[in-house]
């Protein structure tokens, strides 16, 4: 087995855990090869959703085929960086573990054609034309040629197809457009460290429509707050498109938004809501707001 080299997310989508002992018996699905996340969201109760976060269980998640770099195996799990994910807890990118299995050694291609996911879900095909596994909007993967309605694509588990309606060419992005991709997903319930169209947390929300935008921040709001330049907390002041940061009681950052207009911010809330379009003015965040960024 070897370490600090990179290796691949197998899954649809993989859980980054805080450590081996952080899953219960209610996230067995969510160690599995297939993963099966939407078994296991269905399962959780609002209180073992809610321990996600309270009891420091996950970190962040993975996509299939990002990259990680992994440090350490124990047993069953390996100690990773999800080098795609910048965030001041570790020079190298986000930190955590992950099943063994959820993982492959498959190297990419080599390639300067790569497509990402737009749809909030697509279908992968063997090139039989079966269906093989179900990924998430802003799945990347590298791209060699055009099937007549289909691509063909690099995966870790080999060359797969997908539907041409589902992605797009990276590098092709519209850095003025992240509102219109967010409110594709108004409705969808919030999941603490998600980070795909299973369920996104704050932070994930925000991270993960700039970078469909062509645009990386970090993985964390309080990192976040450091992008980008400053405007004032005079609303009169705001564009589409500014990230909201808002304050806890210990004045520590704890959540982040983007700015829609006319008093409205778009946000994954937390625990038990839904991704949603709120007048900020008569909202329980109207009094915490403590930091305005502009990313463009």
């Amino acid at each position: 087995m070897r370490v600090n080299e990179k290796w691949m997310c197998a899954v649809s989508v993989a859980t980054v855990w805080t450590d081996p002992d952080s899953p219960r018996v209610a996230d067995l699905p969510a160690l599995d090869h297939p993963v099966q996340i939407d078994r296991w969201l269905s399962q959780l109760s609002y209180e073992e959703r809610l321990a996600l976060s309270d009891k420091n269980r996950i970190q962040t998640q993975l996509l299939y085929g990002e990259s990680v770099i992994v440090e350490e195996v124990v047993g069953d799990w390996a100690r990773i960086i999800a080098i795609s994910q910048p965030t001041s807890k570790n020079s190298r990118g986000y930190p955590g573990w992950v099943p063994l299995v959820q993982l492959s050694m498959k190297k990419r291609i080599q390639t300067e054609e790569f497509v990402r996911v737009m749809n909030p879900k697509a279908t992968l095909f063997d090139e039989s034309g079966t269906f093989f596994l179900r990924v998430s909007f802003n799945t990347i993967f590298p791209f060699v040629e055009r099937r007549g309605k289909k691509i063909r694509v690099w995966t870790p588990h080999g060359w797969k197809l997908l539907n041409a309606s589902d992605v797009e060419r990276v590098g092709e992005e519209s850095i003025h457009r992240p509102l219109t991709v967010g409110r594709r997903f108004i409705g969808l319930p919030y999941l603490w460290g998600g980070m795909s169209a299973w369920g996104f947390d704050c932070s994930g929300f925000v991270r993960t429509i700039w970078k469909a935008c062509g645009i990386c921040l970090p993985r964390d709001a309080v990192d976040q707050a450091e992008e980008g330049r400053p405007i004032s907390l005079d609303s009169a002041d705001w564009q589409k498109g500014d990230l909201i940061f808002f304050k806890n009681e210990k004045k520590y950052i704890h959540h982040v938004a983007m700015y829609v207009g006319n008093g409205k911010i778009l946000h994954a809330p937390s625990t038990g809501k839904l991704i949603e379009q709120i007048d900020l003015r008569n909202s329980v965040y109207a009094d915490h707001v403590c930091s305005v960024r502009r990313i463009i």
